[in-house]
């Protein structure tokens, strides 16, 4: 039987040993590496070649779970994430899945359902969280319509922009940052504006930290 190879990224080393312990008493899961930040992720699934990887969002380092993320799909297409977090508030969720997340799991999940979503993962199946699920369908039945959700309604660029703009920088470092040329940022500016309903760069910055679209890491 070919088991299934897991990749486990979290920066507690206690959780990790005890997923690793339960995971291991499994005769169709193995662990085949363990990371504590994003940046080792990356090196590690390029490295170990897991089928499925287990990710934390908030780790120390320049790459978080929901960049990691983004980076391991964008090489490794063929390779599932699965994050697992204590967090499922919608700055969490709508850019986990975005960056291409199959599965979204908060930690109090019982070892048996974690593992049944590793093997549904494994298989190119997704299994959210209920209380995940819940916001996903709220969102796409419009329920809050009458509120602007920037998680849904903002592109990834845009997202980009936006939390260069609440970090302080000018429309030139933006450009030179994501390669772009002054008039796509001023672009993309606008929309965002018009998009949060926004009168200017100050308010969106504003914005950005008042809706957790930037996060403090973690040193």
């Amino acid at each position: 039987m070919k088991k299934i190879k897991v990749l486990l990224v979290d920066d507690h080393k206690i959780v990790r040993q005890g997923v690793r312990a339960y995971l291991q008493t499994l005769a169709d899961i193995t662990v085949v590496a363990e990371a504590d930040s994003g940046t080792e992720a990356v090196i590690s699934a390029e490295k170990n070649r897991p089928h499925v990887i287990l990710m934390d969002l908030e780790m120390p380092g320049e790459l978080d779970g929901i960049a990691a993320t983004r980076q391991i799909r964008k090489n490794h297409p063929e390779m599932q994430v699965i994050v697992v977090t204590s967090h499922h508030q919608d700055e969490y969720i709508f850019p986990a899945v975005r960056a291409g997340a199959i599965s979204y799991l908060l930690k109090d999940i019982e070892p048996d359902e974690l593992a049944a979503a590793i093997r549904k993962a494994a298989q190119g199946e997704a299994i959210l969280d209920s209380r995940v699920a819940s916001r996903i369908v709220q969102e796409l039945q419009g329920i809050r319509k009458n509120e602007v959700n920037p998680f849904t309604q903002l592109s990834e660029r845009e997202f980009d922009v936006l939390r260069l703009i609440a970090a302080g920088k000018s429309n030139a470092e933006i450009a030179e940052s994501l390669v772009l040329g002054e008039s796509t940022v001023k672009t993309h500016i606008g929309n965002i504006l018009k998009k949060l309903h926004l009168d200017d760069r100050t308010q969106a910055a504003v914005y950005a930290w008042q809706q957790g679209i930037v996060r403090r890491t973690k040193n």
